[in-house]
């Protein structure tokens, strides 16, 4: 990379309730006291899939780089869109800022230092590859970055995204409360059936009550839910829950927050997979990267697939 790259920066200015327009002010007064070419591109309100998928269409990025600014949900549209487009190798380049940032976190990228990530952009040789996840679902292919989760998880999400007091956690940088104030409605969870199929082998699991395919350690605003999972790579890894008592789930927390031995709970399946289909039944909550997805039975193919960054 040259020494002064320029950029095109993607940003969602209503991210962690606007706190992201903080980061652009830090952002761009680096830049410019460094003489360092860049313009700002504002995501509309159905999200950053389409300009970016058009900025790279129309080749409007003139040799410059795609620098996201946003949280979890800004960068997933921002790839889909550089995967849709007629290039989708593109390299991107991200500065967390977002209310949980848990891809930022599976990279190892410091929250709220702006600065110290542009430098590292910066002075970046080569784009470096890292793994995502494909679902195809209902015909449709999806790319996500952090996880998809069925069940209890995402029935927190449901109701946290629906909730005033996420603003009210975000202005306070309290994002990890967001979720956890869902607990009473993710404690009422009923279970629900998987089935899992890898080529020739089917897996049936019943009495789950949550069910996450993830692409690094954390959900939930910095959760080591999956603290073997390594977003490079190539791979997906899978944990199901099933049914708790509150005393099981105080003890299962535990471990998660202190030693990760959650894993080999005989309450907890986990396995490391590349390709596979899954199903569930009957109709459940569903989120991908944060994002509601509804509630319904899914039928999901997964693979893998990559994205570089500049990192």
């Amino acid at each position: 990379m040259n020494k002064y790259p320029s950029f095109t920066i993607i940003i969602n200015q209503h991210a962690a309730s606007g706190r992201s327009r903080h980061s652009l002010k830090v952002v761009t007064k680096y830049l410019n006291k460094h003489n360092i070419n860049y313009r700002i591109c504002t995501t509309p309100g159905n999200g950053a899939q389409d300009l970016v998928c058009e900025l790279l269409n129309n080749q409007e990025l003139n040799d410059s780089i795609p620098l996201v600014m946003g949280g979890d949900g800004t960068l997933n549209q921002a790839i889909n869109g550089v995967k849709y487009s007629n290039y989708p190798q593109t390299a991107l380049a991200y500065i967390p800022a977002g209310s949980g940032n848990d891809f930022a976190n599976g990279l190892k990228l410091p929250q709220h230092h702006e600065i110290e990530i542009l430098q590292r952009i910066i002075t970046a040789v080569i784009p470096k590859n890292v793994n995502l996840g494909k679902a195809n679902l209902n015909g449709k292919t999806y790319f996500f970055i952090n996880n998809i989760g069925i069940g209890l998880d995402a029935k927190m999400v449901h109701f946290a995204n629906q909730s005033t007091l996420k603003t009210v956690f975000n202005h306070l940088h309290l994002s990890k409360l967001i979720y956890l104030s869902q607990i009473n409605k993710g404690l009422k969870q009923k279970p629900f059936n998987v089935d899992i199929t890898i080529g020739q082998q089917h897996l049936v699991f019943d009495q789950i009550i949550a069910c996450i395919v993830t692409n690094h350690p954390f959900i939930g605003s910095g959760v080591p839910i999956l603290p073997t999972a390594n977003p490079y790579e190539n791979n997906l890894d899978i944990i199901m829950s099933k049914q708790l008592s509150p005393l099981q789930v105080a003890n299962l927390a535990y471990k998660i927050f202190t030693n990760g031995e959650h894993l080999q709970s005989p309450l907890i399946h986990h396995y490391q997979l590349h390709r596979f289909d899954l199903q569930t039944s009957p109709q459940q909550y569903g989120q991908m990267d944060g994002e509601d997805l509804g509630k319904k039975n899914f039928n999901l193919h997964f693979s893998t697939t990559n994205q570089q960054f500049w990192l």
